[in-house]
């Protein structure tokens, strides 16, 4: 994955210094509000703080730019349990994802250096762990299992933001994106004769399939890599 990165910052930066020499680069801080669909029925959300770095074409006539970015975001949630012994608590399901994603953005006005835009992205996902070891001791499949993890995922990215200009090489911004999973975090086959620990009874789990969709608020810090010419 970081690999890829690399070939990525590579092509962006060729890409850059075929139009306008310069580039942009920094760092986000991303806010992540995480929901996830398990066989048709909605967790509870899990919140989750998260960071990317990102390289960015630059347009001196703000028609637009591509970009790339790699990042850590914990990807979830959660739900209330209540046990048949008449306690209840509160479980978290969380996949820590390495996150690959490139894409473009398109400025709203013609200001080269701040104002709105909006973006679109491809989004390639690589599992790294998960907290799934926490409910072994349960010994339920009720429960899932980091076996039938998906290891990679992909999906689509949507948004907008802004960008600010405090001076010629250094900005900021602020991005709010929508961010569906196309594949599954997580692939369970049926499996039968399994005891339910809430109320004793043996039956048989049904296939469960478990998708990610993030809606994410970033931060971040723009810093310009700027080539002229003198004669």
């Amino acid at each position: 994955m970081l690999k890829n990165f690399l070939l990525l910052v590579v092509c962006v930066s060729t890409i850059s210094s075929l139009y306008s020499q310069s580039f942009w680069f920094g760092p986000k801080g991303v806010l992540s509000f995480n929901v996830q669909n398990w066989d048709g029925f909605e967790r509870d959300p899990y919140l989750s703080i998260n960071g990317d770095i990102f390289i960015e074409t630059h347009d001196e006539y703000g028609r637009g730019s591509l970009y790339a970015q790699l990042g850590f975001h914990t990807r979830g949630s959660t739900t209330r349990v209540n046990f048949f012994n008449g306690g209840a608590a509160n479980q978290s399901f969380q996949f820590d994802n390495l996150v690959l994603e490139i894409g473009a953005k398109q400025k709203l006005t013609s200001q080269a250096n701040a104002g709105p835009y909006y973006i679109v992205g491809v989004r390639g996902e690589y599992t790294l762990g998960t907290n799934l070891s926490e409910y072994v001791r349960f010994q339920s499949a009720y429960y899932p299992i980091d076996d039938f993890v998906r290891k990679l995922n992909y999906g689509v990215t949507v948004g907008g933001g802004w960008d600010f200009e405090f001076s010629e090489l250094i900005g900021g911004l602020i991005e709010l994106t929508v961010n569906p999973d196309l594949s599954n975090q997580y692939e369970q086959p049926p499996i039968p004769n399994v005891i339910n620990p809430f109320n004793g009874q043996t039956v048989t789990l049904r296939e469960r399939k478990v998708r990610n969709l993030t809606f994410e608020v970033k931060f971040g810090l723009r810093f310009m890599r700027k080539v002229e010419y003198i004669d």
